[in-house]
């Protein structure tokens, strides 16, 4: 193995390292305090051990594990230490939910490890071939033109900005649930999502395209991203817009040093959390207060405020996974055995097709948390993620199980990267972020990040670029021969 390849491998384990020390210090730091117990901070170390365990094949892998640390061992050590419980009571530390949450975890990392290690010789990183050319045929700009239309038809139908955020503001004072302006716009929503993306594909994958140009794409996905997510208070439009537009440049145009590539993911989660009051209806009039305000609109007292929020609920599912537990155990909850994820298969057809389609997993998790939840209203927007998802069906085996599943999409993702199926690189983009978000969203959430991203953006793109293996020719900045 040559001299370069350690080094790099030495720096992309760093992090990791640094995050497991993270986590055994605020373990032992809360321990010596008093804030966790020290059955709690042992069986953290063991979680966090079992992650540090597996393999990383490749960089993906590396990558999934530095991830897999944060919401099963920093992030459940600190809200124990914190205390801070976001709609929810967090369960004593020796009661048997939060000790099985840990023991459940541990046997579900090890379900992972070994997929993976079943899967070793599929998981081997491919070289992408050098090509000489890329650009798109002309139907891309009619995805662009469709899409930035449903951007259009949406705020014709709303009634322009001012209105939508009017609306957006009424929604935030009523119930969430029980009230959206966008109701029966769903996938003509799903549509002007992928706006951004679209013209950024159009800006960059064009002959002679200037640094100017190139700059004016990746501001656009800012502005299009707020036009057509930010203003209804979905992150996501914008922060998956950006990564999926930074994957597509790294790939298609020229490479992204690594260095960039961290200032780009630290950029990212501060634009993550900046967003985080503005979705909830607090402004940044004043900074001094913001934490204040925040607790005064959601009722909530946190140890870090919207920090807090960022962390312990869009990261984690701890509070609600080990709630959910509880509820499994008892002899009167009967299993679904199943029926949310019909459910969410069921999500994706328009409801003007099929008015009394089945319920999602709001269903489930609803009578869960309704005895404990505290924001008030009949139907929960807490996330479950996957595992808790898998949790609430089958079972308490079925949340070891669960963790199989990102077992399955690291292989296809780690396959698509293979030469001869450079056609789906746009797929194998999209899918990177899944075996992550297999952790944090629901079966009907997932359901619509398919259609979003991979319906309507990734598999037209797949038909849309032209590649050329021609070596001996150029490549202009647009990813065309020049």
């Amino acid at each position: 193995m040559s001299t370069d390849l350690l080094r790099r491998r030495d720096q992309a384990s760093l992090p990791m390292l640094l995050l497991a020390a993270t986590a055994v210090l605020i373990a032992i730091a809360a321990l010596f305090l008093g804030k966790i117990t020290g059955v709690t901070a042992l069986l953290a170390a063991i979680l966090a051990v079992s992650i540090l365990a597996i393999r990383p094949r490749n960089e993906l892998i590396r990558l999934f594990k530095l991830f897999l640390l944060a919401p099963f061992c920093v992030l459940p050590a600190w809200q124990l230490a914190a205390g801070d419980e976001i709609y929810l009571n967090l369960l004593p530390q020796d009661s048997a939910a939060v000790m099985l949450w840990f023991l459940l975890s541990i046997a579900g990392i090890w379900f992972l490890k070994l997929a993976l290690d079943v899967a070793q010789r599929r998981l081997v990183t491919h070289e992408l071939t050098r090509y000489g050319r890329t650009g798109v045929t002309g139907r891309v700009y009619f995805f662009a033109l469709a899409s930035v239309a449903a951007i259009v038809f949406i705020y014709v139908k709303l009634g322009g900005y001012a209105n939508i955020v009017e609306l957006y503001d009424e929604r935030l004072q009523s119930s969430i649930t029980g009230y959206d302006p966008l109701g029966g716009l769903g996938i003509v929503q799903a549509l002007a999502n992928t706006a951004p993306l679209w013209i950024f594909v159009c800006l960059t994958l064009r002959p002679r395209c200037s640094k100017l140009m190139t700059t004016f794409a990746f501001a656009q996905l800012g502005v299009l991203g707020w036009l057509s997510s930010g203003v209804f208070g979905n992150r996501q439009g914008i922060i998956f817009v950006y990564l999926f537009a930074a994957l597509l440049y790294h790939f298609l145009v020229a490479p992204i040093s690594r260095r960039a590539a961290k200032i780009s993911a630290v950029l990212l989660a501060v634009v993550a959390l900046l967003l985080m009051p503005l979705k909830f209806g607090v402004d940044y009039s004043d900074l001094g207060e913001l934490t204040e305000r925040f607790a005064d609109q959601r009722a909530l007292e946190l140890s870090m405020g919207p920090v807090s929020f960022f962390l312990f609920r869009d990261l984690s599912r701890f509070d609600v996974q080990t709630q959910a537990i509880e509820t499994v155990m008892k002899t009167s909850y009967d299993l679904p055995m199943g029926r949310s994820f019909a459910g969410a298969a069921a999500s994706i057809v328009p409801k003007a097709l099929w008015d009394d389609r089945p319920a999602t997993f709001a269903q489930e998790k609803s009578d869960i948390v309704s005895d404990v939840q505290s924001s008030g209203g009949d139907e929960t927007t807490l996330l479950f993620g996957m595992p808790g998802e898998f949790l609430a069906n089958f079972g308490l085996f079925g949340y070891v199980l669960a963790f199989i599943f990102p077992a399955f999409l690291l292989v296809a993702v780690n396959a698509l990267s293979s030469s001869r199926h450079q056609k789906w690189l746009p797929l194998r983009i999209v899918l990177m972020p899944l075996p992550f978000l297999f952790f944090l969203f629901d079966s009907n959430v997932i359901a619509y990040y398919v259609v979003r991203w991979i319906v309507l953006f990734a598999l037209p793109m797949a038909f849309l670029l032209r590649f050329s293996n021609r070596e001996n020719e150029a490549v202009s900045p647009g990813g065309r021969g020049s």
